[in-house]
């Protein structure tokens, strides 16, 4: 039985204990030959102790020992003592801080802003892993092996699942991960890179939610979580590809990931460029929501023909009402009357585009009544971009576009027409918004 102040390899006195597992106990301990604090990490050897453990405590001793990264804590020693019971133990630096799961248990409630920046860190940390030969994959990330230090620096520590080699056909590898954390393809021995990727967006989510990720609600297999915080939908979009469960369909290296990441970031703080002069457009957005309304006084472009013959059923109407009335010639004078208006006098068409957190609408509306609905799913949206339709040349009419998979949404089809740079200004705010 270990104790405080007993002293192990003549070397190391243990000073308070940190954790206990099953055959497994984690020590503050102070090197006498150095007087500097270190983790001591001791795995027994008893009856209970399976073969498999002991491989994989000696695996983490060998990779820790050849990785040099400055928020990876270093190894100093491994060795072996005979008191009774056989202890095994690992020496690594001591990283002053607490583990996100000690923060998460007290309360501690992570904003957006912190979570991208622990997003950013780890995956820093994952690029060097990965990019070894062969390459380091962690396999257990999640809050309580991410130390957060004074000075908001990120650790990861605990590296008993490392794999340090590829895995091969027809190879078997020991199932190692935790539930909720560790994506399937892991729990059937096939971890990969990406596999770290889904265990870093599994944290995230615990961290913005305060929930586990083994209990958010499911769906397909997809973790859904954007009606529990209110994020902003580029945010969304990423941590969903981060937790995607097809491995095809998730980010399939660290740097990747890290590169999404900061140009979705560029895109939220894009400065909005001015608004084009004389646009009547109506734009409001805020964290949450995006509105925007184009107003327009629609003047049909008539065929000459047509709006003579409007012109002449009207004077028609009008020469046989000075001569006499009867009910027939009121009619026809009501058909001539909104012909004439129809040909002639503006009628207000309005479209309107919704986007929140979850989806998009647009609404075309005639004098307030509703002609078209078109909604979508706005984590599906792929790109937004401007273009023209109607015609050729000079007949062509500015657009807005929403590619979403196959199928494409589009608004801004008018008379008369957008500008190119009302068109170009409407797709740099949407692109904005959504983080694209």
């Amino acid at each position: 039985m270990l104790e405080t102040q007993q002293i192990l390899h003549d070397r190391y006195k243990l000073k308070q204990k940190l954790g206990e597992s099953a055959g497994r106990q984690t020590w503050l301990a102070q090197d006498l030959s150095s007087q500097q604090k270190v983790v001591v990490k001791l795995l027994t050897f008893n009856d209970q102790l399976q073969w498999e453990n002991l491989r994989l405590f000696e695996r983490e001793a060998q990779v820790l020992k050849q990785l040099n990264h400055p928020r990876i804590p270093k190894y100093y020693n491994y060795f072996c003592i005979d008191e009774q019971l056989l202890w095994f133990g690992l020496v690594q630096e001591y990283i002053p801080g607490q583990s996100l799961k000690e923060l998460l248990t007290q309360g501690r409630v992570f904003t957006e802003a912190e979570v991208k920046k622990i997003a950013a860190d780890v995956l820093k940390i994952l690029i060097y892993l990965h990019g070894l030969s062969p390459p380091v994959l962690h396999r257990d990330i999640k809050p309580s092996n991410l130390l957060l230090t004074e000075d908001s620096q990120i650790y990861l520590v605990d590296f008993g699942a490392v794999q340090d080699r590829a895995a091969r056909e027809g190879a078997t590898f020991t199932v190692v991960g935790t539930y909720g954390y560790a994506p399937l393809e892991q729990f059937g021995g096939r971890a990969t890179p990406a596999s770290d990727l889904y265990a870093l967006g599994a944290t995230l989510l615990h961290l913005l939610t305060g929930i586990s990720p083994g209990e958010l609600p499911q769906k397909d297999s997809h973790l859904q979580f954007a009606h529990l915080v209110r994020l902003h939908p580029g945010f969304v979009r990423y941590l969903s590809q981060m937790t995607e469960p097809n491995l095809e369909k998730r980010f399939s290296h660290a740097r990747q990931a890290l590169q999404v990441l900061k140009d979705n970031q560029t895109a939220i703080n894009a400065l909005a460029s001015p608004q084009p002069p004389k646009s009547k457009i109506h734009l409001k957005k805020s964290p949450s929501r995006l509105q925007i309304k184009i107003p327009i006084l629609w003047r049909k472009v008539l065929a000459p023909s047509t709006s003579w013959t409007g012109l002449v059923i009207l004077g028609f109407c009008l020469w046989i009402l000075s001569k006499h009335w009867v009910w027939h010639t009121g009619i026809w004078l009501i058909v001539g009357l909104v012909l004439a208006v129809w040909s002639f006098v503006p009628i207000l068409l309005e479209t309107s585009v919704y986007f929140d957190y979850k989806q998009f609408e647009i609404q075309v509306k005639l004098l307030g009544i509703l002609l078209k609905r078109q909604r979508g799913n706005i984590l599906e949206i792929d790109k937004v971009f401007p273009s023209d339709s109607g015609g050729y040349g000079k007949n062509k009419v500015p657009e807005v576009n929403l590619a979403v998979g196959i199928q494409e949404f589009s608004f801004g089809r008018l008379k008369p027409p957008l500008s190119q740079e009302e068109c170009h200004w409407l797709v740099e705010e949407i692109k904005s918004w959504l983080g694209l």
